[in-house]
């Protein structure tokens, strides 16, 4: 069997394309990162792949993932996240897909959240499978990367927040789960929530409080007001909506 792995240079992608191929699965990877034609903005030539592999199932990573961009130039964070998504979804013709999301969707207050909701309702729309991730702590250009380069006699900038975090074996596991569950919209227990200056603390190091930036929340939710998680056993949730037939009651 063979998958296809869009966003597969990405600490997700990566990590899944080493635990499929260790399990000797064909892995073929879409990565603007590896392969600058490799745009899933780029209809046409998604077609041809998916034609040609005939995958197993898709994994649909590749995005725009920060917040701040997404202020800054709202327009490419569109782009990417909605219609490279709309791409995958209409080339992949009837092929499994598995698109992946972010907390940031649920009651989304910035440019890249909207446009992960967006993705989401376009997936689940299509009949396919959605795993929305919490903060995954190991993925480049989080805040524990920052703080691990700045000097070290450098205070550690925070804001006075709460954030759920997972790890990317946690990430990898939901993605592969939601490939054998229903079309539906999944996620991961991310246990409770951390208070940032705690994390912050656990460093040794001198800090100072930042003021949020646009559209940080304070106290980030498990889940959309709109929204209800049921458990699936192993830590696995699924989040269900106003408009799903197996509402939880």
């Amino acid at each position: 069997m063979s998958y296809l792995i869009t966003g597969h240079c990405g600490s997700i992608g990566s990590a899944l394309a080493d635990g499929l191929r260790a399990e000797n699965y064909e892995v073929v990877g879409y990565d603007v990162v590896d392969h600058p034609a490799d745009d899933v903005r780029d209809y046409l030539r998604l077609e041809r792949l998916i034609g040609k592999l005939r995958p197993e199932a898709i994994f649909h990573l590749a995005g725009a993932k920060h917040a701040g961009s997404g202020e800054t130039d709202p327009e490419e964070t569109v782009d990417i996240n909605v219609t490279g998504t709309g791409n995958v979804l209409i080339a992949s013709r009837g092929v499994l897909v598995v698109t992946a999301s972010t907390c940031k969707a649920a009651d989304p207050e910035t440019v890249y959240g909207a446009s992960k909701l967006i993705a989401e309702r376009l997936t689940l729309n299509a009949g396919q499978r959605v795993a929305r991730f919490y903060n995954v702590r190991e993925t480049s250009g989080n805040v524990f990367e920052i703080w691990r380069n700045l000097p070290i006699d450098a205070p550690l900038p925070v804001t006075n927040c709460r954030r759920y975090f997972i790890t990317v074996d946690d990430a990898v596991r939901l993605m592969r789960s939601c490939a054998v569950l229903p079309p539906g919209l999944y996620t991961v227990d991310p246990g409770e929530a951390s208070w940032m200056p705690d994390e912050a603390a656990n460093y040794g190091r001198a800090t100072t409080l930042i003021e949020p930036r646009r559209g940080d929340r304070l106290n980030e939710p498990r889940k959309a007001r709109c929204e209800r998680l049921q458990s699936l056993g192993d830590g696995i949730e699924r989040i269900l909506g106003p408009n799903d037939m197996t509402w939880v009651r």
